[in-house]
């Protein structure tokens, strides 16, 4: 495949596969990749991957994008020094414009590049050697990027704190999507509106300590009857199951890496989805929720207002009893119609097409202004 016209060559840097199983970045990567492939075929493409990968979106990815005819793979094997210092390219790509999936750049040859920041919770909450590695390979990205895209206004409001002399005009906020698979057409069946028997109450995602796992787990122990749903997020820990043994006995059910399809469903079947983060860079469970008519429940923080607005029961404190009588007031009938309702409007504004499309102005100003400076 031989180079586009108007220097539309695009490098795309799949590493967050080495580095995750399944997570939200794996997501927006598979979802960023797949579409442009299906929507800007005036692109050309060169993926750069590992064909072995065993990362379920990676492997999904490969499948969807091996007839496009704009995208071509460029094999590697990943590994520790690769993962830090970025991979040593051939001349042919200097012309490409380099888009890496987690703060890789290229050792060679020189490239204009674009990066996407994620949230700056790593560096809050995770000590000693790996968080300052992280941090400098996050801020090696950062500077030498010539634009910044950043997944919510609160990331990019973070970013100019702690980097104020980055240009305002380089930095440019792409909201996510939520995946087709969400969404009620999808299921061919409208939201559910009453919760299943017995009721549960679900936690999705990571439990490390900004998330408020515990908090969740304190707020069910109040509510009698209602079981806690706890899905992804890899093996409990024994705390963690000392605590749910101890607070919630006989109430709970893991779901470690349950299927779209699955976890849509419980979605659907739910009291609410209680997401009690500190932090985040964006939030796909709340997103997910509102598309599945889940009503949410979550902290009025960082950038969780962005995603949920005036969909879901959002609290202003880290406070159990609180937790405990949004979820009571989520099972009444009219108030839960009203978050249901509102919660399937506002999922409906975030749509990938949206986000490849701001996504892709973004690549095309990074070109210009490359291509006026050669």
């Amino acid at each position: 495949m031989s180079p586009s016209s108007g220097n539309k060559n695009l490098l795309l840097d799949s590493t967050i596969f080495d580095l995750q199983a399944d997570g939200g970045i794996s997501r927006y990567w598979f979802e960023l990749v797949s579409n442009l492939a299906r929507r800007h075929h005036d692109w050309n493409i060169a993926l750069m991957i590992d064909p072995l990968t065993t990362s379920k979106l990676g492997r999904k990815l490969l499948d969807v994008t091996k007839d496009a005819p704009n995208v071509r793979v460029h094999a590697y094997a990943h590994g520790q020094i690769g993962r830090l210092f970025g991979p040593r390219l051939s001349d042919e790509y200097r012309n490409y414009l380099w888009h890496s999936s987690y703060y890789r750049m290229p050792a060679r040859p020189a490239m204009t590049a674009v990066c996407t920041v994620y949230d700056f919770i790593y560096e809050q909450y995770t000590p000693g050697l790996q968080a300052r590695l992280h941090a400098w390979k996050k801020r090696k990205s950062i500077f030498g990027s010539a634009e910044i895209m950043c997944i919510s206004g609160a990331t990019k409001r973070e970013l100019h704190g702690l980097y104020p002399e980055i240009p305002d005009a380089r930095c440019h906020v792409t909201l996510l999507g939520a995946s087709a698979a969400f969404f009620p057409a999808a299921t061919r069946r409208e939201p559910a509106t009453a919760p299943q028997q017995p009721p549960y109450v679900l936690f999705v995602g990571s439990r490390a300590v900004y998330k408020n796992f515990r908090l969740a787990v304190l707020a069910l122990e109040a509510v009698p009857g209602h079981e806690l749903f706890i899905v992804g997020g890899g093996k409990l820990t024994k705390a963690e199951l000392a605590l749910l043994s101890e607070r919630l006995p006989n109430r709970y059910r893991i779901f470690e890496v349950p299927p779209d399809e699955v976890l849509r469903d419980l979605y659907r079947g739910a009291v609410a989805l209680a997401y009690l983060s500190r932090c985040e860079g964006f939030g796909f469970p709340p997103l997910e929720a509102m598309a599945c008519g889940c009503p949410v429940i979550a902290m009025n923080a960082s950038s969780i207002p962005e995603v949920v607005g005036d969909a879901g029961i959002l609290l202003s404190g880290e406070d159990a009893l609180a937790v405990s009588d949004a979820i009571g007031a989520a099972a009444v009938h009219e108030r839960r119609m009203t978050l249901i309702d509102r919660g399937i409007k506002r999922a409906a504004l975030f749509t990938w097409d949206k986000t490849i499309d701001q996504t892709v102005a973004v690549y095309e100003r990074a070109v210009s202004v490359r291509d006026k400076h050669h």
